[in-house]
């Protein structure tokens, strides 16, 4: 019996993962840090529950809410494209919404979005990984512990170096399911992202232990 109601259990918590379908993804490495993105990612984005008001089509299981600012603070004080002082940087912070904890997190601009800190391509587009080690460090704050962990519930602030969007959208647009992100409503870059292995481990753990003691 016990053995049942945990595949159950287990069968639940993979059909949560799987609420969104998994994007594929190809990447290419350029002039800074690796990207070392996996064939398939989580995209993350705004949802119906977003605090700043925005709308988006994401399921609660891959949800954030995003808003941006201006800033005079570099991502890339050494990287091969300098900071442009003619071009103001984005600062975006975004908050996890959902129940899980991403082991790792990217930025992927749409066409027709520019940025001078990208560490290479994905999809055909410029991408960086979030994170504050290697040359391109663009993730300047993270609310519950500076471990490149993007924690359920966690705020973090990154920086889009030099952005620019031709229709002038803004950073923290990202609502639009697809790297990169097409349709409406429109959007200027996406949030990609892997799960924590150990949140699916600790969630199982979790599990088979109330059903031993129940049994």
């Amino acid at each position: 019996m016990e053995k049942i109601v945990l595949t159950i259990c287990c069968v639940l918590l993979v059909a949560n993962f799987a609420l969104a379908v998994p994007t594929e993804i190809n990447y290419q490495d350029g002039p800074q840090d690796p990207l070392m993105v996996p064939p398939l990612v989580h995209e993350l984005g705004i949802g119906v529950n977003g605090a700043t008001g925005q709308q988006g089509p994401f399921p609660p299981n891959e949800e954030i809410d995003a808003f941006d600012e201006l800033t005079d603070e570099t991502a890339c004080i050494e990287g091969p494209e300098p900071d442009d002082p003619n071009i103001p940087n984005a600062l975006v912070t975004i908050t996890n919404l959902t129940t899980t904890n991403w082991d790792e997190v990217w930025y992927v601009a749409d066409q027709e979005t520019t940025l001078t800190n990208y560490d290479g391509w994905v999809n055909g587009n410029l991408a960086f990984k979030i994170d504050w080690v290697g040359v391109n460090k663009p993730l300047v704050f993270e609310s519950i512990a500076m471990d490149n962990i993007f924690q359920a519930g966690e705020t973090w602030k990154f920086i889009i170096q030099d952005y620019q969007n031709g229709p002038g959208g803004p950073p923290s647009a990202l609502d639009s399911i697809g790297v990169p992100s097409p349709g409406f409503p429109p959007s200027t870059g996406s949030i990609i992202a892997i799960p924590e292995p150990m949140t699916i481990g600790l969630l199982l753990i979790g599990f088979a232990g109330l059903l031993r003691r129940r049994s």
